[in-house]
């Protein structure tokens, strides 16, 4: 015989609070890559505290905080990357190196030409 109004009040308390834990844990995780300095996307927090992806993106919290810090690593690299400025005269000093330079391999350039040629013709000769 099957009970017709059977009490789940217990299971469903049970998955609450397992949902709760999880969460909690999610965020602890996300705690400790900030200090880590990791990057945060769904697929490193859900590595690193072992819940399913589509448990954080189902979480609207969870969702909500690592869109927010994704975007703010991408503008924090976006900052770092950028070459601070350089006055007019270390560029003109950049400029006339790089013309030395561009000057002394075209002209190291030219000298294995024709020491190459000059192999050629010397290989052709003794056929």
């Amino acid at each position: 015989m099957s009970n017709k109004n059977p009490n789940t009040s217990k299971i469903v308390e049970l998955a609450r609070q397992k949902s709760i834990d999880t969460e909690k844990r999610v965020f602890s995780t996300i705690k400790s890559l900030i200090k880590n300095k990791k990057v945060i996307n769904y697929n490193t927090v859900s590595q690193e505290s072992n819940v399913s992806k589509s448990f954080l993106y189902n979480n609207e919290g969870i969702r909500r905080k690592i869109n927010m810090l994704r975007n703010e690593q991408a503008n924090l690299k976006k900052v770092i990357n950028h070459k601070p400025n350089t006055s007019e005269k270390s560029k003109d000093v950049i400029i006339e190196s790089l013309k030395f330079k561009i000057e002394h391999l075209e002209k190291e350039n030219k000298e294995l030409k024709e020491a190459l040629k000059d192999k050629y013709s010397e290989f052709y000769k003794n056929l």
